[in-house]
């Protein structure tokens, strides 16, 4: 397997009958040349050295001259210089590094011998000659031939072929639950792009035959044994490497190598000349996040929030790409819109914030709206019926200071002509208002209508001048939202004077004043210690403002990202743990079930113990206790928005769960959701989201490799591995796994038991 497409590695050798070979190791040093090879000396065990002066514990091909790897015990934590692998007295196989931690590659005490065998097989054995453990058993990227894959075992690619041998992001899987054999981009919730088609079938295995030299899968077909031929190898086997000096490719899945999911990383686009080998470059607008691998993905050259108060069609245009196409997958479309056309798809586009792409199909007049992120961009010359609008965000660039100084001039004259046409059409109303020959045609006034009763709340209305006099004419801004803009402020409540913050609500002026006031309501009948307090209220004509507590210190955004030191590991779990608090408060235990839709560490502020609140919440869509699910306008935020949301599907409580998830893995990592440039080189630079990154770790169950160099996790990390797993737990595509908040806050309090979270939803395949 290697990293632009999967393919099973036809691994050949000079082989013989199988004469058994027993040894007692004392050791093998890293550096030292020394290996243990097979009686044959086709394979050899030990320390395989990489080109970074690494050494990886593993078998190779060792008689040819191009010496490949097999398999590895520790692909992802290589070994340096002086390192050793020893067969211990007790029975023990343990690489020791040279700075004494050690793996345990077997930790059976029955051990009495070990071999290396000439198909490739490291094996140990007991008193009694038999196998308690083999490599064959362990797979990395490679099946040799007399090998059997079943059901649950995996092989996974390296990262960069044969440069890194690190675990890549393509999986081969013969499914535990089914029995297909699925190859699949496993780190992205995409679904398999090459099956077997072996579903719904018993006892599954992938057989590579040592007798026929064919590949093929036998599974249990309704109580008789089937066989499904996948490939058949050429022979003479024998005469391989006298033909060949190199690996030769005589078989694979996938003969497309665009085809294949993510095959150039994240904003990557893929091209291929003569459908062999993958080209890998950039979407318009974006730059290769290393140029010397380019499938690593792409950074955005411009960071833009299309859906920002500010933002416009004039921050972005709209790239158009010929013959080319963006796989359709699960969760991939916001929208699909029939019987269109390409202008209007394009203006699609533009129209819609969370929009960043679409594929327009001419054939069948379909348009795909995409979200962020675009991970399966590439070309697709067999057909002229694709094209793909991309949305480029526009580069600053410098003001020329005469064009600055002529619109000014412009500014001024146009605004004193409407000045003066203003003077001069209130001047002619009003001396024909006057006139006598008009007073008869005038209508008798009538007396305003009288006000609408408000809704009783038990909060202090203000006057809208009230509200401007606290805020010194609304001068002191502390930050703007999706509602409106917050300012600080000062107002008297019971003789004593009390610092709050103001918003002015700007997206709900259209809104009637009776749901307004309900919503206010609403919100004023919430009381928790987690969410922020609604102390009053404004709804003057159409002026609508609400009245907080003052947080001050600030979000919980610049508290894990802002300057200065990291704050505690203790301090970032009471506040996940608070925050998970005030959202079960707002599901399930508040006279009205409030869905917050916008949950993000912008939305969670800290009062003067730092103590997290919610904020924001009660302004979107509200759910009564006997309704179960809903749909609403207000939308969340990228990167914290739940899957199911963007395909316009109803809104539950789950759409909270999942951004939450998002938002406590940010938390426990004091990390953004997604990195362009991680901070440091624990975070492979293929993941640059957050997310992805620790379901990898997980799924490798490798998660305590994400904090080796963070004491403070180390040294509590039974509460960070299960408030990790919880966040994995949150942020399952499929809605109906995630936990409620209940049990949430139970996990998080360690008073409920955190299993395994599911390495593959359910509806994926």
């Amino acid at each position: 397997m290697n990293i632009s497409y999967i393919q099973i590695e036809f691994c050949f050798g000079h082989f013989h009958s199988f004469s058994p070979y027993f040894a007692q190791a004392l050791g093998i040093t890293a550096g030292s040349d020394s290996s243990w090879k097979s009686p044959s000396g086709d394979f050899a065990f030990g320390f395989y050295p990489l080109v970074t002066n690494l050494y990886l514990v593993g078998i190779w091909f060792d008689k040819i001259s191009e010496k490949t790897l097999v398999w590895s015990a520790n692909r992802d934590d290589p070994a340096v210089k002086g390192s050793t692998i020893k067969l211990l007295l007790n029975g023990q196989l343990v690489l020791t590094h040279s700075n004494g931690t050690q793996l345990f590659i077997c930790n059976h005490t029955s051990t009495k011998s070990a071999s290396m065998q000439d198909d490739g097989n490291f094996v140990l054995r007991n008193s009694s000659s038999g196998i308690i453990w083999q490599s064959f058993d362990f797979p990395t990227d490679t099946i040799l031939l007399g090998q059997t894959l079943l059901m649950g075992q995996k092989l996974h690619s390296n990262a960069n072929g044969t440069v890194d041998y690190y675990t890549g992001q393509y999986q081969l899987e013969i499914q535990q639950l089914d029995g297909n054999i699925l190859l699949s981009a496993f780190r992205f919730s995409g679904p398999a792009y090459w099956f077997s088609a072996t579903d719904n079938n018993g006892n599954v295995s992938l057989v590579f035959s040592k007798t026929t030299a064919f590949m093929y899968a036998i599974y249990v077909e309704k109580n008789s044994m089937a066989y499904k031929m996948t490939s058949k190898v050429p022979t003479p086997i024998e005469d391989y490497y006298h033909r060949s000096s190199k690996w030769d490719v005589v078989w694979e899945a996938i003969t497309k190598p665009c085809t294949v999911d993510n095959i150039c990383g994240v904003y990557g686009f893929c091209s291929t000349p003569d459908g062999k080998i993958a080209n890998c470059t950039c979407l318009p607008g974006y730059s290769p996040l290393d140029p010397n691998t380019p499938s690593k993905g792409c950074y955005p050259n411009v960071v833009m929030d299309f859906c920002a108060p500010n933002s416009s069609a004039s921050n972005f245009t709209i790239q158009t790409l010929n013959d080319a196409d963006n796989p359709n997958h699960e969760f991939a479309d916001l929208a699909r819109i029939q019987q269109t056309d390409a202008d209007n798809c394009k203006k699609e586009v533009m129209d819609d914030c969370f929009c960043v792409a679409a594929v327009f199909n001419s054939g069948n007049n379909v348009c795909y709206k995409k979200r962020m992120p675009l991970v399966n961009s590439r070309s697709n010359p067999t057909t002229n019926n694709m094209v793909v609008f991309i949305k480029v965000p526009v580069e600053n660039h410098d003001f020329d200071p005469k064009d600055k100084k002529e619109s000014s001039s412009c500014a001024v004259l146009l605004a004193s002509f409407l000045s003066c046409s203003i003077f001069a059409v209130l001047f002619v109303a009003i001396a024909i208002y006057h006139h006598p020959l008009a007073q008869r045609y005038m209508r008798v006034q009538l007396p305003p209508p009288p006000k609408r009763k408000p809704v009783e709340l038990n909060l202090k209305a203000y006057s809208f001048q009230d509200l401007q006099e606290a805020t010194n004419g609304f001068q002191n801004m502390l930050g703007q939202g999706a509602f409106g803009t917050v300012y600080s402020g000062v107002l008297t409540l019971e003789d004593e004077a009390v610092e709050v913050a103001v918003k002015k609500l700007e997206k709900v002026i259209e809104r009637g004043e009776k749901e307004f006031l309900t919503e206010v309501q609403v919100i004023g009948l919430t009381h928790h210690k987690n969410l922020v307090r609604l102390l009053g209220y404004c709804n003057e004509k159409s002026h609508r403002l609400l009245v907080y507590e003052l947080m001050k210190n600030g979000t919980l955004s610049n508290f894990l990202f802002g300057e200065g030191r990291r704050p505690s590991w203790e301090s970032r779990a009471e506040i996940a743990l608070g925050i998970a608090r005030g959202l079960l408060y707002l599901h399930e235990e508040c006279d009205t079930q409030i869905i917050h839709c916008d949950i993000k560490p912008q939305n969670v502020l800290l009062d003067n113990n730092f103590t997290a609140k919610i904020a924001d919440f009660g302004l979107a869509k509200l759910l009564m206790k006997d309704q179960t699910r809903t749909n609403t306008n207000v939308r969340g935020t990228m990167g914290y928005i739940a899957p199911e949301w963007l395909k316009n599907a109803p809104v539950t409580t789950k759409v909270d769960v999942y951004s939450f998830g998002v938002m406590l893995l940010e938390i426990i990592y004091c990390r953004k959701h997604m990195e362009l440039h991680p901070a440091d080189e624990l975070m492979d630079v293929e993941y640059t989201i957050l997310t992805d990154w620790v379901l990898s770790c997980v799924r490798a169950a490798n998660l305590e490799a994400t904090v080796i160099n963070d004491s403070e996790l180390l040294s509590d990390y039974k509460r960070f591995e299960r408030m990790a797993l919880v966040g994995v737990w949150c942020t399952c595509s499929n809605p109906t796994l995630r936990p409620s908040m209940k049990k949430v806050v139970q996990m998080l309090e360690g008073t409920v038991e955190v299993d395994v979270p599911p390495l593959f939803d359910a509806q994926m395949f």
